[in-house]
C-alpha cells in the first residue's frame, strides 16, 4: 500500500517570461495507500499540474515528490523507474489507442516490463476484466471498438502494469451514467481485490461521493482541504466558496431536513437517501 508525500512542492510555468503561472504553490500533502483518493478542485486549480508529478512526467520547480518514501528526483537517471510504480491515465487515453488488436495495446505496457507471455497473458486477461471487456474483443482492432470500450481498453493497458499506486484524470468524462458506471465500478473493484492505491481526479460530485475513501480538493495553486469523503461533503459552505458544490442528492436530504423531517446529514450517495427514507418510513409505521 504505496502512500505518495508532496513536500512544499511547487510548479512554474515559464518561469523568467511574461508567460509565467504558478500552478502549484508551496504544497504539501499524503495520498495514503489502500485507498481511493478523489482530487477535486475548479478548472485551473493545479489538479492535472499535481498528478503530472506523481511519476516524474513533470519536475517540481521545488520541493520533493516522495513515493513510497523514495524521492522521485534523487536520481534523474532512474526517474523512469516511477513511471513502472505510478500508472498515470491521461484525460481521453483513447486517443493513445495504436496497436493492431485490443489485446497487443493492453500488452504493450507488460512488455516492455520484460515479462514473461504466461505472465502478460494473465495480466491483460485480468486487466480486460476489471475494465468490463469480454474476451471475444481483445483480438479486435481498438478502432472497431465504441467510444466506451476504448476508454475501457486504454485504462486497462495501464491497469495491466500493476502500478503501486494507479492515477486517472477524469477516466469517466464524456461518458453516460452506464458507461461511468461501468469504469468507475471496475476501477474500485481492482482497487479493493488488489489494496492498491488510486487516484481519481473528477469534476462530478456524484462520482467522488460514490468511490471516493478520501477526498482532497485544490483551489488557486494550493490544498484547500483534505479528509474523509463524509468530512469534505460535510463542508458543503467551503465547497461553495471554491467554486465547488454537494452531491445533489446531499442538496435535497439537507432540504427535507430544513422542512421539519428529521432526516440525518452527512448523505451524499443515492444508496445512502434511499436507506435513510426506508428507515423513516419503517418507523412511522411502527408508531401507527
Amino acid at each position: 500500500m504505496t502512500e505518495i508525500e508532496l513536500k512544499n512542492v511547487s510548479y512554474i510555468y515559464s518561469p523568467d517570461t511574461p508567460f509565467r503561472k504558478v500552478a502549484l504553490d508551496n504544497v504539501s500533502l499524503n495520498i495514503h495507500g489502500g485507498v481511493i483518493t478523489g482530487l477535486m478542485g475548479h478548472t485551473g486549480s493545479g489538479k492535472s499540474t499535481l498528478v503530472s508529478l506523481l511519476n516524474g512526467l513533470n519536475r517540481p520547480t521545488s520541493g520533493q515528490v516522495l513515493v513510497g518514501g523514495e524521492d522521485v528526483w534523487a536520481d534523474p537517471k532512474q526517474v523512469h523507474r516511477f513511471a513502472f510504480k505510478v500508472g498515470l491515465v491521461f484525460q481521453y487515453p483513447e486517443y493513445q489507442l495504436f496497436e493492431e488488436t485490443v489485446r497487443r495495446d493492453i500488452s504493450f505496457g507488460p512488455r516492455n516490463m520484460g515479462l514473461d507471455e504466461a505472465e502478460i497473458a494473465r495480466r491483460v486477461d485480468e486487466a480486460a476484466s476489471f475494465c468490463g471487456l469480454s474476451p471475444e474483443l481483445l483480438d479486435k482492432s481498438p478502432f472497431d471498438l465504441s467510444g466506451g470500450q476504448k476508454r475501457r481498453a486504454a485504462i486497462a493497458g495501464v491497469m495491466a502494469m500493476e502500478p503501486e499506486v494507479l492515477v486517472l484524470d477524469e477516466p469517466a468524462a464524456g461518458l453516460d451514467p452506464r458507461g461511468r458506471e461501468e469504469i468507475l465500478g471496475g476501477i474500485r473493484s481492482y482497487q479493493r481485490m488488489r489494496g492498491s492505491s488510486v487516484v481519481i481526479v473528477s469534476h462530478s460530485m456524484e462520482d467522488m461521493a460514490r468511490y471516493s475513501d478520501e477526498i482532497i480538493v485544490m483551489d488557486h495553486a494550493k490544498v484547500k482541504m483534505q479528509g474523509t469523503t463524509a468530512e469534505i461533503f460535510a463542508r458543503a459552505d467551503e465547497l461553495k466558496s471554491v467554486g465547488l458544490s454537494v452531491p445533489q442528492i446531499t442538496e435535497l436530504m439537507n432540504r427535507i431536513r430544513e422542512r421539519g423531517i428529521p432526516v440525518r446529514g452527512g448523505i451524499y450517495t443515492v444508496e445512502d437517501a434511499r436507506d435513510e427514507l426506508l428507515r423513516l418510513i419503517s418507523e412511522r409505521r411502527g408508531r401507527r
